[in-house]
């Protein structure tokens, strides 16, 4: 009782230094051992710290958005019913490294408790979306965009704002409205309808090809669901999001790519039955996804790696489950780095902020019935999942950087196949991509395709 009262007392005392503004990072580091070794403060201490921030105090502001930061990752229920809270903080004069931290503290709630979250946050977040700090903008775009997906409702009356974001100064925001605007539309396209001339006037008039790929694939999306006959001169950027000649950061690929933009099926696949089709220079074969078994192909594709068998599996199974289902009836496109994620992460960054890094590592295993859902639904988003021998989900939303100038795959294949086939070329990791357009499923080793399943 002694030690515990002597906690409550250190705790006390950095509460009162950080609101009167004089706690240091010290402090602040002092804080989260606290908490690490004495986790039956936590209840205690978050009333006093909101308490605090609600009040404003630019020099206690620093510190108590730390501090609650801190109490998030160690228990983010207690604070899950202020989202309104952070979201009014949002509107305030914040330094960047403040913003993030509330950012980051929202990001928390919405990856935890969904449900909690409000139209009220959604016009707080679009100014933060034109916020002249890039990792803020990031930030910003990958809640709007997660909020988007599952409630596109939120985001009725915010045309103004989308269009603000798509005149920006800058083109990552202008790209992110783009692609929120596409993930509404996806769902309900009269609610940013409105955005459609200036979205037709970038398309023809910006320099950055990037931005215009973007605009192309949210116009596409508003005007398949208004039944209106596609240009030709857009027809084949329409439901190949997988396939751009440009990746996401606007760098061209170097790897070896002959053709034209349109991705041909292998022949035979689908128009005559046939169960295999041989593909000139690569040493593998095209199957059908119909009851699909790969159990006695897993230790070759395996071999040599750190992958457990079950895992590269449970990775296969969902990427058959996504390729089949799509998201709530929509075809979806994704990528799977397995095994040797330190290399991995090593030749990768962040394409937006990291989805599942605020979530306990026992609870984001591949494996998990309920930890699935949530891969589907990630599956949405652009990059790739980094996913460890041993099933844990490290990242989501990566943007793979190997080099990819000596990848030779067939014509056909897209951003997301070379940059796969250049990560296992790079590292001794397994890959697995699930095409937006006519989800076939194609497993890479060492930089080739070992399988590819249509």
């Amino acid at each position: 009782m002694w030690l515990l009262n002597n906690s409550q007392k250190k705790a006390q005392n950095i509460i009162n230094k950080i609101e009167q503004g004089k706690a240091t990072e010290a402090d602040i580091t002092n804080f989260g051992e606290l908490l690490n070794k004495e986790p039956s403060l936590l209840p205690g201490i978050a009333v006093p710290l909101l308490s605090i921030l609600q009040e404003y105090d630019t020099k206690s502001f620093k510190p108590a958005i730390m501090a609650v930061n801190i109490v998030a990752d160690k228990d983010i229920g207690t604070i899950s019913g202020s989202v309104d809270v952070f979201a009014d903080f949002l509107q305030k004069n914040l330094n960047p490294a403040e913003l993030q931290n509330v950012l980051g503290i929202i990001l928390k709630i919405y990856q935890t408790h969904p449900g909690k979250m409000n139209n009220t946050a959604v016009p707080r977040l679009l100014v933060c979306l034109r916020n002249m700090n890039a990792t803020v903008r990031e930030k910003a775009y990958f809640l709007l965009a997660s909020i988007a997906i599952p409630h596109p409702e939120f985001f009725k009356g915010r045309s103004n704002e989308l269009k603000q974001a798509l005149n920006g100064l800058n083109v990552d925001e202008r790209i992110y409205a783009c692609k929120i605007i596409k993930k509404i539309a996806d769902k309900d396209p009269k609610i940013v309808e409105d955005t459609y001339d200036l979205l037709a006037y970038l398309e023809k008039n910006h320099p950055s090809r990037e931005l215009r790929v973007e605009v192309a694939y949210a116009m596409a999306k508003l005007k398949i669901k208004e039944g209106v006959e596609q240009p030709k001169a857009r027809k084949n950027l329409i439901g190949l999001e997988d396939n751009k000649t440009a990746p996401e950061s606007g760098g061209r690929l170097s790897g070896k790519y002959g053709g034209k933009q349109e991705i041909p099926e292998f022949a035979g696949v689908l128009e005559t039955g046939k169960k295999e089709t041989n593909v000139a220079g690569h040493d593998y074969i095209i199957k059908k996804k119909e009851n699909i078994d790969i159990s006695g192909q897993i230790e070759k594709i395996i071999s040599g790696t750190d992958i457990k068998p079950s895992i590269l599996e449970s990775v296969f199974n969902i990427a058959v489950e996504i390729s089949r289902e799509g998201r709530e009836g929509k075809p979806v496109g994704t990528s799977f780095i397995i095994g040797h994620s330190k290399d991995v992460l090593a030749k990768s960054k962040q394409l937006i902020f990291n989805p599942v890094e605020g979530i306990p590592q026992d609870k984001r295993i591949i494996s998990d019935h309920e930890f699935r859902n949530s891969i589907k639904e990630l599956a949405q988003l652009d990059g790739a999942f980094v996913v460890s021998g041993t099933g844990v989900v490290e990242a989501a939303c990566r943007f793979l950087i190997a080099d990819a100038s000596n990848v030779n795959i067939p014509k056909g294949f897209g951003t997301k196949h070379f940059s796969v086939a250049a990560m296992t070329t790079a590292t001794k990791a397994i890959g697995l991509v699930v095409s937006e357009s006519g989800g076939r499923i194609t497993i890479f080793k060492d930089g080739k395709i070992f399988g590819s399943f249509s």
